[in-house]
């Protein structure tokens, strides 16, 4: 009798056959699976409105998560009511294996996750994934740690209130391999005075590692090797300054260079440089620098360009306030978004950092820092650059080096939107990539590094000899 009852469809209850077992296995994964889908697009929505998850970019994943969701429990609740009560023990304890299975899944996931944990300049880093959030705590330390680490190879840095660094007098870095003179000019050894020497001509040039010479000996960076080309009486002062924007090149000049009168400044950009003069803290949009400084930040205001935190605050300044958000117009910085610094109860947990950084949040739209607003800045920078400069009598040109990912697919917006804005304004500038180009890129580059090798600084004073010795000519025309 209680076998029959047990068949009777909707009667007390209904004989489990594996089929059905296995049916309730697999509606319990599907639904824990569900649930995780449904709340990584919740996550990924953040702050914007709940209407975005049914109609945003993750509306789909949502929407497929909820309906996993809802079906699931549905199913789940018919076959718990449809299950004779004697059978219920059955089913919790299908349920309990689930649950088990999970929990040992996600602890061999953690333990997983922090084996393959490696520290790195912008925080832990899992399969090439760096965690969010990052952690100001740690981003306090490493900086203590780089300015206390003497020597090194940022120790012929020195903090400036106004271009946020600069490089020192007299100073050596741990490697031997960068060198400054008494004025704070990049050369070829130490004792070195610049201005020591009696020349008939003298050029200038202002930029970022590239004009610099980095990782190459400075006989070897292209401004040395532009005064052997140009002869004994033309000296070429190197001003270049490792991680500059070209708000810093810019500032440097106005300071630093206008002293020496040179014939002709050069201004020696990158494309990156562009998005560096939006930056406020290095460490906040280029942790991999390890630059422990804060850079001046110019806005456009009323169409005239207005420094926002002159001085610069000292990296001691910096690492003594108590959160990130503290930090002086640490808003206008792109590399700055308020949630990956938002530490919750269940980041202890490497694996759900890990996931939720591989699925991370659009970015919230900083406003302050979009490419129309690097267009406008960068193009206004450039603009009073070569104004001051004429107006000191030395003839300005900007001078654009291609880097590695200008040889593949790189977003030119910004920079074809600058260039358009100097061609109207008839400011002098040369783009040097199709004369660099002559070189494979394996030539052009050291290998596996973002600098021009020996070889391409060599191509770089080549292309600009001539450019430079006949603005050289017209400079000493107009003069005379």
């Amino acid at each position: 009798m209680k076998e029959a009852c047990d068949r009777l469809p909707g009667g007390a209850g209904v004989t489990q056959s594996p089929t059905t077992s296995l049916g309730l296995v697999a509606s319990l994964y599907l639904l824990e699976a569900s649930g995780l889908l449904a709340m990584l697009a919740v996550y990924r929505n953040g702050d914007k409105p709940l209407r975005l998850l049914m109609t945003g970019k993750d509306s789909p994943f949502f929407l497929a998560g909820l309906l996993g969701v809802l079906g699931c429990s549905v199913y789940l609740v018919t076959r718990y009511r449809r299950t004779f009560i004697g059978q219920r023990r059955k089913f919790w304890l299908t349920v309990a294996m689930n649950i088990a299975t999970v929990a040992l899944a996600f602890l061999t996931g953690e333990a997983t996750a922090r084996l393959l944990t490696s520290s790195t300049p912008a925080g832990p880093v899992v399969l090439n994934t760096p965690l969010l959030p990052r952690s100001w705590d740690a981003a306090v330390a490493r900086n203590r740690e780089l300015l206390e680490r003497v020597p090194s190879n940022i120790s012929y840095f020195v903090p400036d209130g106004s271009l946020g660094w600069t490089i020192g007098p007299s100073r050596q870095s741990k490697d031997g391999l960068y060198f400054s003179s008494s004025e704070g000019i990049r050369s070829a050894g130490p004792n070195v005075s610049y201005a020591a020497r009696s020349v008939m001509h003298r050029v200038a040039t202002v930029g970022d590692s590239f004009t610099f010479g980095l990782e190459v000996r400075f006989e070897d960076s292209w401004p040395a090797r532009l005064e052997q080309l140009l002869g004994s009486q033309v000296q070429v002062l190197n001003f270049g300054v490792d991680g500059y924007g070209v708000d810093q090149a810019y500032l440097r000049y106005s300071r630093d260079v206008r002293q020496w009168h040179p014939e002709l400044v050069l201004l020696g950009l990158i494309r990156h440089d562009l998005y560096r003069s939006l930056a406020v803290y290095s460490f906040v949009s280029f942790p991999e620098w390890g630059f422990p400084f804060a850079k001046p930040r110019f806005v456009v205001d009323a169409g005239m360009l207005r420094l926002l935190n002159v001085p610069v605050p000292s990296p001691q300044e910096i690492l003594s306030r108590r959160t990130i958000a503290d930090l002086p117009f640490v808003e206008f910085d792109p590399g700055y978004h308020p949630s990956e610094w938002d530490w919750r109860a269940y980041h202890r947990s490497r694996l759900i950092r890990l996931v939720l950084s591989r699925f991370r949040r659009w970015p919230e739209q900083n406003g302050r820092a979009t490419d129309q607003v690097a267009t406008s800045l960068n193009g206004e920078i450039i603009t009073s650059f070569a104004s001051l400069a004429e107006r000191e009598g030395t003839r300005p040109l900007v001078v654009f080096f291609p880097s590695r990912s200008d040889f593949g697919e790189a977003d030119q917006r910004v920079r074809n939107g600058v260039v358009t804005t100097l061609r109207a304004r008839g400011i002098d500038y040369v783009d040097l990539a199709p004369c660099v180009s002559e070189l494979d890129v394996s030539e052009l580059f050291i290998q596996d590094r973002p600098h021009y090798s020996p070889k391409g600084n060599a191509r770089v004073a080549t292309c600009l000899h001539s450019l430079v010795r006949d603005r050289l000519l017209r400079a000493n025309l107009s003069r005379s």
